[in-house]
């Protein structure tokens, strides 16, 4: 009996290794991303002008056990899309809503910052940018996900596409 149990924690030990090794594989960071756009402050002035339009809406992410995670006091975003941008949200997010992670990126251009709109969100994740004129946007908003140990924030992305001054509702799902 007492040989039984050993080879018993013996397969237990060599599938916690092999676990182990699969995951820390699957976690391990990408290479750095190299992107080739360069910011063009004229490409993505169209964000500073007044336009009729509102861009609002409400972003969340629905957790595995059902219960909703909202963008509650976290900063949401209004980028304006241009070479630049497109080039940094797919390196960041590939064709999806939420961040992919361990994508590594170069530090974005301090101009780049400068040329988008921030908000912060409501207490039921409700988001809201007056005055928006014609074109094309990225809205990134955050997620607070809870932790004891640290503050962290989770991404998600929409699409957005203003034309003639009319107004966009977005519900932001982040899937």
């Amino acid at each position: 009996m007492v040989g039984l149990g050993w080879r018993r924690a013996l397969v237990r030990l060599a599938t916690m290794l092999v676990v182990i090794a699969v995951v820390s594989g699957c976690v391990a960071a990408r290479a750095p991303v190299v992107l080739m756009a360069s910011f063009d402050a004229q490409a993505a002035s169209f964000i500073n002008a007044s336009g009729r339009a509102k861009v609002s809406g409400q972003a969340f992410v629905r957790r595995n056990n059902g219960k909703l995670l909202r963008a509650v006091g976290t900063d949401v975003f209004l980028i304006p899309r241009t070479a630049y941008a497109d080039e940094r949200i797919v390196a960041l997010y590939g064709n999806r809503n939420q961040l992919r992670w361990g994508v590594r990126v170069p530090d974005a251009d301090p101009l780049y910052e400068q040329y988008m709109r921030k908000t912060v969100a409501s207490s039921g994740g409700s988001f809201s940018f007056d005055h928006v004129a014609d074109g094309e946007y990225y809205v990134v908003a955050m997620i607070h996900l809870p932790s004891e140990v640290s503050f962290n924030q989770f991404p998600i992305l929409e699409r957005v596409n203003v034309q003639g001054g009319k107004s966009v509702r977005l519900v932001m799902r982040g899937y």
